[in-house]
């Protein structure tokens, strides 16, 4: 999901320090001095799990780009931090520059420094964000919130095609495969998780949407989750029945009856969330 720029430096040094708390050991991180302030070129500090000292040097760069000299200048600032460093990284606004990817790996090759140097473009900080809910809500909750409400229509059309098929609205005695059922049910559960709905044949994309832990919508979450619960339910329950097959071949069609409630209860709930947004239901046929 592409992300807004924090519109001063302060606030994406705040989001770098987060991003910087998920990648890294959380309790390490701390913002280098204050404005004024001498930080050898280091605004945030910390460790990773193999104790390797890391800094990074934050900058806001929408209005003046970054340059090969700017990051010779800001190398050299970095070399003086104590305790010296392992890593150094420049994250900066700018969107990624292969001219100055290939100055930091001709920089890390000729060696003329102990740590190594690394470039956070604002496609990887974006990338970092999508990544981790917790910095999401941190930092982009008013964004989320604003964006939920149309993400949740498209959602919702999303799980709408998901359901919409034979494993779920025919007659579970019209069943013609049963590990067609079963991949269905795999599909739909990943689906929910991943917001991608692959046709089983093709291969092609049927749909695409937002994972539902991206939807600033605690009621929503709570909605998703119901259904993942079910299906979760449903397909333990047929892991079960298909077992039992080894000693009764008939214990699915004898089942049929309590796959055909659990599914019109799952699609009752459903289609009560479709209603409420204009939609129209899944129809079930048993």
């Amino acid at each position: 999901m592409p992300l807004p720029q924090p519109i001063n430096w302060q606030d994406f040094q705040i989001l770098i320090a987060e991003v910087a708390r998920v990648k890294y050991v959380s309790d390490s991180i701390q913002e280098f001095g204050r404005q004024g302030q001498r930080q050898s070129g280091v605004d945030i500090y910390a460790t990773d799990l193999l104790d390797q000292r890391i800094g990074i040097q934050c900058k806001e760069t929408k209005k003046n780009g970054l340059t090969d000299q700017i990051i010779s200048k800001e190398i050299e600032e970095a070399s003086r931090f104590k305790p010296s460093l392992d890593l150094f990284i420049l994250a900066t606004t700018q969107r990624t520059d292969a001219k100055l990817q290939e100055y930091v790996n001709e920089t890390n090759k000729k060696k003329h420094h102990k740590f190594r140097v690394q470039i956070w473009f604002w496609d990887d900080v974006n990338r970092e964000v999508n990544r981790s809910q917790a910095v999401m809500s941190s930092c982009y909750k008013t964004f989320l919130e604003h964006f939920s409400a149309e993400e949740i229509t498209s959602h919702l059309a999303g799980v709408r095609i998901a359901f919409d098929r034979p494993a779920f609205t025919d007659n579970f005695l019209h069943e013609r495969n049963y590990d067609d059922f079963e991949n269905a049910l795999v599909d739909t559960k990943a689906m929910l998780k991943t917001g991608f709905l692959y046709d089983r044949w093709t291969r092609n994309l049927v749909a695409q949407v937002i994972p539902s832990s991206l939807i600033g919508n605690e009621s929503y979450q709570k909605f998703i989750q119901d259904l993942e619960k079910t299906l979760d339910r449903i397909y333990r329950e047929f892991q079960q029945d298909k077992k039992a097959t080894v000693q009764n071949p008939h214990q699915l069609e004898e089942r049929a009856g309590d796959y055909n409630i659990s599914r019109r209860k799952l699609l009752a709930t459903l289609n009560e969330r479709l209603r409420e947004a204009g939609m129209p239901d899944v129809r079930n046929f048993y």
